[in-house]
Formats: structure tokens, C-alpha cells, sequence
């Protein structure tokens, strides 16, 4: 079954900046970020997207990238969703999150990207951490 997603006029450029601003915040390391928009109860889309980005350098599928922007584009059109960065370094792991809400994209603070990321919805109950996971408050992306 095919979905219709709507994009509003504007929305592709804003998901661009947001993406760009995702970018310049991730900071160094190995990045894993996933997108989840809401269609409806029972319609989810979801996209991922890995890069690696160091100083002086970004390594990041073009196709990829291009997904994950459309998807964003979508959520950024009125529905709902969410975003999750997982970024693994040389000494650490880290999760932060975003709700897509009204358009934006809102940071969670280190208590809700917890509650967000180790809420399990099949269950409706709040899985283990994992051990060494720090879980961030997230930057703000959106403008």
C-alpha cells in the first residue's frame, strides 16, 4: 500500500536548514539518527541515517541524506514524530532527542529523550537502559 505524505510549500527548505543544524551539532563521531512520523494510528514512516563526522571531515550518503530530508520535510508539514541521534565515540555513547510537534523539531531534555528511548509502545512499559548510554539534553535545531 502506497501513502501520501503531504509537503507544504517551504517545508523541503526547512528540513535542508534543520538537517544542516542536526549536522553542525552533532559534533565528532560515529552518528545513527532515526526519523518516526506519524501518518495516522495505524501508518508510521521511518527513515535512518549513519555518518561519521570528524573535524576536518563528513562521510554521509547522499541518498541517505536525501531520505532522511524528505521525511523530515513531512514531519515538518503538521504532523507528528520524532527525531533520535545515537552518536558513539572513542570513550562514550550518547542518545539525544527531538519531538517533531507543530511543525518543529523541540528538544527533549536528558529525563524525556530516557523516557523516550527506552519507552517500549508495543508494551507500554519503560525497558532497561543500556549500560554506559548517556542520555543528553538535546540541542535546539529548530528556528
Amino acid at each position: 500500500m502506497d501513502l501520501r505524505f503531504p509537503i507544504g510549500a517551504g517545508d523541503a527548505d526547512r528540513a535542508t536548514d534543520i538537517f544542516e543544524r542536526l549536522l553542525e551539532k552533532s559534533g565528532n563521531g560515529t552518528h545513527h539518527l532515526v526519523i518516526n512520523v506519524v501518518v495516522d494510528d495505524r501508518h508510521h514512516a521511518l527513515t535512518n541515517l549513519r555518518f561519521e563526522q570528524h573535524d576536518d571531515s563528513l562521510h554521509i550518503s547522499a541518498y541517505e541524506a536525501l531520505k532522511f530530508c524528505r521525511l523530515l520535510a513531512t514531519g515538518l508539514s503538521g504532523l507528528t514524530g520524532g527525531i533520535a541521534m545515537r552518536t558513539f565515540s572513542a570513550d562514550s555513547e550518547s542518545v539525544r532527542c527531538w519531538k517533531i510537534a507543530d511543525g518543529d523539531p523541540l528538544p527533549l531534555n536528558r529525563a524525556e529523550t530516557f523516557s523516550a528511548y527506552c519507552y517500549n509502545p508495543l508494551t507500554r512499559e519503560i525497558k532497561a537502559p543500556e549500560p554506559g548510554v548517556q542520555y543528553e539534553d538535546a540541542p535546539v535545531i529548530h528556528f
